[in-house]
């Protein structure tokens, strides 16, 4: 057989598969269109393509809006995020300072940050701004992991030909980063999407946002699934693209022959005590900078003081006065109703991913049935998809552990399969021929390989919980912060809101923390190669 028959015999297998995936999914449609159709919450498939054929001419106008909103802001949110990641990678002492204020800006729930960028930021800026920190946070930690996936031995070579650190960027660290870099964009282009579409939510003239608005207002059901499609197949576009070019510009992901490994953590000398005192005055830094920044924020564009508390207001608000007591027991309270959501969510969202993703590596072609589902599920926008899931779950912790699962998924799962795939293939080759099978390479060999692409999805997956656990309960179980949070935007409480806020983000920061001070010791245990 010549390569160029096997080639597209290979590519034939790859649609079929594809095909497959996609009649699967039709499949499970028209079945639950059946077995809910006394909800009518599920329309059948010729019921949604009717709504987008009668809809046919408003599309093109308001799919320009939404794209070019999320396009802007997946151009400088990625920017952004790979510059900062290489300022990281060069002065860690930079990344100690700011990369929790990268987090925190991940971790700010939607509807407390939303109004305040409305108010600021002109036209469709805001939306613009929603995408841009939708797709930062997730692109800012895959760059810094590919940064530091670098080949420890090629690195010694050129550090003992007396290459300095920007040679080393150029020349080596900037190569291994491409294949963590687009694992990263292939999840920000349809989170940016996502992020564009919800800004749009709440408040805009035009949009494919505001057309599931309208259609939700009015209980236009198939309508509503025939914009959450568009919206999915533009997301799931978005994700092919990224796909195609990262194919193209580097052909060696995924089979690598050597058998060194990179760093994936940024080095720490001294001892305890001097790690210790870095970390606690890289904490103090953090702390400050962002007190400045809140201050700088609302003095420099003269926020109304009625809406935007500061500092000094949250702390009033949680510390001083008699209400100081109940406000906190009130916040608290709701706290631990969200970290359990988030808790439980989290655990089955990224136990979920990390199987499938050791599925999807093991048995390729298994990924074009299963990767379309969940591209589907992760473009679907949550406004829409959250009720739906409550019909179909109930309004309690399973229902909410359905929907921190799905935010959770997509990412884990994107981002193990690259970490997976990593796994030189001449190290999964020697095992072979020993008589390992899949099993055996994945346990021996692709999972330690993986574990700083386990430990990147464990963190970027906490706030990213803790969100879908506040949207959870704002729109489906009435209960915990992000419930509390809505009725105090509601009924313009405005300290309330910004405490709770404080409190999310603060607790957010925390759990990422803790599992970057778990991350070094694993890997240096399991996977000392990877440790730089």
């Amino acid at each position: 057989m010549t390569p160029g028959t096997a080639t597209r015999r290979g590519g034939v297998r790859s649609w079929a598969a594809a095909a497959a995936g996609a009649a699967g999914l039709l499949l499970v449609w028209v079945v639950l269109a059946q077995i809910f159709a006394g909800t009518r919450v599920v329309p059948q498939p010729w019921a949604v393509l009717q709504a987008l054929w009668d809809d046919r001419n408003i599309y093109s106008e308001n799919t320009a809006t939404t794209l070019s909103e999320a396009g802007i802001g997946f151009f400088w949110g990625n920017v952004l995020a790979v510059a900062l990641a290489g300022v990281f990678v060069q002065v860690p002492a930079v990344e100690r300072l700011l990369l929790r204020i990268a987090v925190a800006s991940y971790c700010v729930p939607l509807v407390a940050v939303a109004p305040i960028l409305v108010v600021v930021l002109p036209g469709d800026v805001p939306k613009e701004a929603l995408a841009g920190l939708s797709v930062f946070f997730t692109t800012l930690t895959a760059s810094v992991l590919g940064l530091r996936s670098a080949d420890r031995n090629a690195l010694d070579l050129v550090r003992s030909l007396g290459g300095g650190s920007f040679l080393i960027l150029r020349t080596l660290r900037l190569r291994y980063a491409l294949p963590s870099l687009f694992a990263g964009l292939k999840i920000a282009a349809p989170s940016a999407l996502l992020g564009a579409i919800i800004g749009e939510y709440l408040g805009s003239s035009s949009g494919l946002g505001v057309m599931l608005v309208q259609a939700q207002s009015s209980f236009q059901v198939a309508r509503t699934w025939a914009v959450a499609l568009v919206i999915s197949a533009l997301a799931g576009l978005g994700y092919a693209v990224v796909a195609i070019i990262a194919r193209r510009l580097t052909p060696w992901a995924g089979r690598d022959v050597s058998v060194g490994a990179g760093a994936v953590a940024a080095e720490v000398s001294g001892g305890r005590v001097r790690s210790l005192l870095t970390g606690t005055l890289g904490l103090a830094g953090s702390i400050l900078l962002v007190v400045a920044v809140w201050y700088a924020v609302i003095r420099g564009f003269a926020l109304d003081p009625y809406f935007a508390k500061t500092p000094a207001d949250v702390a009033a608000y949680l510390f001083a006065g008699e209400d100081a007591a109940g406000n906190r027991t009130r916040l608290l309270s709701a706290l631990g109703t969200t970290l359990v959501d988030a808790g439980v969510g989290y655990a089955v969202g990224m136990v979920a991913a990390s199987l499938v993703a050791a599925v999807l590596v093991a048995f390729r072609r298994v990924e074009q049935i299963v990767l379309p589902l969940g591209i589907v599920l992760r473009s679907i926008p949550l406004v829409a998809l959250t009720p739906l899931l409550a019909l179909v779950f109930g309004r309690g912790l399973l229902g909410v552990t359905v929907v921190v699962s799905v935010v959770t998924f997509f990412a884990t799962l994107v981002t193990v399969s690259q970490g997976l795939r990593a796994a030189p293939a001449l190290a999964c080759e020697v095992v072979t021929s020993l008589g390992g099978g899949r099993l055996t390479v994945t346990r021996k060999v692709r999972l330690l390989y993986a574990l700083p692409s386990l430990f990147a999805s464990a963190r970027v997956a906490i706030p990213g919980a803790v969100a879908g656990a506040t949207l959870a309960e704002w729109l489906a179980s009435g209960k915990g912060l992000g419930s509390l949070l809505v009725a105090d935007y509601t009924a313009s409480r405005f300290g309330a809101l910004w405490s709770g806020s404080v409190i999310i983000v603060v607790v957010s920061v925390a759990l990422y923390a803790l599992v970057a001070a778990l991350e070094r010791p694993v890997i240096a245990r399991y996977a000392p190669q990877r440790v730089e």
